[in-house]
């Protein structure tokens, strides 16, 4: 029996099943599964507040047959549902679900043309990509269009394809309605200037802003003006639009100080002068930040004055030059609720440099804290042309972690060489009961022949029962275990990846790795590559050495644990 024919005792005849017309909603691919999860959480509302028993017509079962039936079709071939027309027809199904389903296809948009879409009688199409209203809307239609986008909880136009021209949008903010016409996003995305337009709209509920800056042109006046209309944004991005080349020092962070309850500032291509940054680290709510570093801003800091307090912070991530700036920042301030600190440099540091570095992590409140320490130098060979001999990483150097008792997480990633044995690894590691995370220059590789033996990479798991991510070169020409009982007595692991950066194999050596991994393999999910970092290019046996890692790939899938 069709579902609108179906009358539960004491409704309304007069009830009539939902115009199709009246509906316009944009085209999004939605799974049976998700309509099934989106039916569930409809009728556990409905459910729970019922207050009589329900009438035998309207057992769940055959409702939800009906709108499956109206929703999907079965494959004659596999039997499988699939779409037929989405969450559309679920909401002309039953007047029920229209406001569920709804609130589901417009809760994102990823381009605007919907808003003019939703009233057809006044709007055309300019081009494939673009829509634009002929006329005046009257009271109804803007009621109409209001029903839809008081829906909208996120705008995400991450294509550069806004789906309305400019002169449309700035049609839409004259609206005579008493409440802002997108009263309810949470999150926009857009590109400066192509989008620029969206930033004289209202949103009073917006909490998260992201934008890809293309052109820096009056950027910082826009945003100036737009944090008078939205004061209650908590999450500000400001990136580079994918790979344009941006002058970031030439725009004023000073109007970030407009907005007084950050929770996250993420623009790390961005230098903040001293206005910025002590008017950051006096919000209360702040827990991420991220920028870069300019010696001028260290000139700026008067020794005289006291340290910047940044109470809450949770995570900071540093760009900078050179390794000596980070050092002298993290004097000048106390960081005591920081759990992860994250350092990218240009050129290559000092042994001295890292000593000061991570002395001064430790003065600056978060040696108990912090669970997350990456330390790591891009890969731009052209930066990197300092005098000198390269560094050296031992035993010595990696000891500068150890006071960190509490670390989780730890990423060491800087041009030269590594040489730390087995023993010196496992003594290392004691120190970090619940490491989970170990990456030692993945990118810039060992520079060496040997690495930790397949016996020592037996061990670390053991001893590190909650490590999953590892990068570390192996010892290919080491001996191989005889036995590999050993595996009985590792932890338990649902996946775990390993990196072999730059591992030297041999091509004998190959049947004999193969063998071993696919042992480590057996018991979990273990994914491995080796010779992927950027900074690995100009190695001289490197072309060997990935052809005979990509054999061993080859013949760990054929053995059937490796499932591509």
């Amino acid at each position: 029996m069709p579902l609108k024919h179906v009358k539960p005792r004491g409704h309304s005849s007069e009830t009539k099943p939902l115009d199709p017309r009246q509906m316009v909603m944009p085209d999004i691919q939605v799974s049976p599964f998700e309509i099934g999860v989106k039916i569930f959480e409809v009728w556990t509302i409905l459910i729970t507040n019922l207050t009589r028993p329900m009438h035998h017509a309207l057992q769940i079962q055959e409702i939800l047959l009906n709108i499956f039936g109206h929703c999907c079709q079965s494959s004659e071939v596999t039997g499988d549902l699939f779409l037929c027309s989405g969450f559309e027809a679920l909401a002309r199904t039953c007047r029920a679900f229209k406001e569920p389903a709804l609130d589901v296809l417009w809760e994102e948009l990823f381009e605007l043309s919907p808003i003019v879409r939703c009233v057809p009688k006044a709007s055309h199409q300019l081009s494939s990509e673009s829509y634009a209203f002929h006329r005046s809307l009257t009271q109804i239609e803007w009621d109409i269009l209001r029903s839809y986008t008081r829906r909208i909880r996120s705008i995400n136009l991450e294509d550069d394809i806004p789906g309305i021209d400019r002169k449309c949008f700035l049609n839409l903010l004259k609206h005579p309605m008493t409440e802002p016409l997108f009263s309810n996003v949470r999150k926009l995305r857009f590109q400066y200037p192509n989008d620029k337009h969206l930033l004289l709209a209202t949103f009073p509920s917006l909490m998260s802003l992201s934008i890809q800056l293309n052109k820096p042109r009056s950027f910082e006046y826009s945003l100036r003006l737009f944090a008078k209309i939205s004061p209650s944004l908590a999450n500000l991005y400001i990136l580079p639009y994918h790979y344009a080349s941006i002058d970031m020092d030439r725009i004023d962070p000073k109007f970030i100080c407009h907005w007084r309850n950050l929770q996250s500032f993420n623009c790390s291509k961005m230098p903040l002068d001293m206005t910025t940054l002590v008017h950051l680290s006096r919000l209360p709510a702040l827990v991420n930040l991220s920028f870069t570093l300019r010696s001028t801003l260290l000139d700026q800091i008067s020794l005289s004055e006291s340290p910047l307090i940044f109470s809450n912070l949770d995570r900071l991530v540093l760009l900078s030059e050179f390794l000596g700036p980070v050092s002298h920042l993290l004097s000048l301030t106390r960081l005591p609720a920081v759990t992860d600190l994250a350092v990218c440099i240009d050129f290559r540091p000092a042994r001295q440099d890292l000593s000061l570095f991570f002395a001064n992590v430790r003065t600056s409140g978060s040696l108990r804290t912090i669970q997350e320490l990456w330390l790591i130098q891009s890969h731009d060979r052209g930066r990197t042309s300092i005098p000198g001999d390269k560094l050296v990483l031992g035993l010595e150097d990696l000891q500068l972690y150890v006071p960190f008792s509490n670390l989780r997480r730890i990423q060491l990633d800087i041009e030269g060489k590594v040489d730390l044995t087995d023993s010196e690894l496992l003594t290392l590691v004691s120190t970090w009961p619940c490491l989970e995370e170990l990456r030692i220059n993945k990118e810039w590789g060992w520079n060496t022949l040997g690495g930790i033996t397949p016996n020592g990479l037996l061990q670390l798991l053991q001893s590190c029962p909650l490590l999953t991510r590892i990068a570390l070169p192996i010892d290919t020409r080491a001996e191989i275990p005889p036995s590999l009982t050993s595996l009985e007595f590792l932890p338990p692991r649902e996946q775990y990846i390993i990196d072999f950066v730059d591992s030297f194999i041999e091509e004998e050596s190959v049947p004999a790795i193969a063998a071993f991994i696919a042992s480590l393999m057996a018991p979990s999910k273990f994914y491995f590559h080796a010779w992927s970092g950027s900074g690995m290019t100009e190695a001289p046996y490197r072309d060997v050495c990935w052809s005979r890692w990509r054999d061993v790939q080859d013949r760990v899938r054929d053995a059937g644990q490796l499932d591509w």
